[in-house]
């Protein structure tokens, strides 16, 4: 399953936020605690886009420069399905 635009902004930016020395103070971040989301997950989805791309893990810092996404699921529900399903196939 490829993730969609939406996804792939709000998880390059929160990518490129794990750089930075308090990430947690930063946009993508707030969004991934407002709604207890295990940094795992998300990592496992970047892994998943990376391979299913046929790319590296690194790549997802250049795509969408948003600096502020916007949480591109509607529930948790559906987030955990949509991830759920990028990341069944990773090896």
């Amino acid at each position: 399953m490829k993730l969609d635009a939406k996804e792939l902004a709000f998880l390059a930016a929160w990518a490129r936020e794990e750089k930075a020395d308090d990430p947690y103070c930063l946009p993508a971040h707030k969004l991934q605690a407002a709604h207890h989301v295990r940094g795992v997950t998300l990592i496992r989805a970047i892994k998943a886009w990376a391979q299913t791309e046929g790319r590296r893990d690194e790549e997802i810092f250049g795509l969408y420069k948003d600096p502020d996404p916007k949480w591109p699921w509607t529930s948790n529900d559906e987030m955990a399905s949509r991830l759920g399903l990028a990341s069944e196939h990773v090896t």
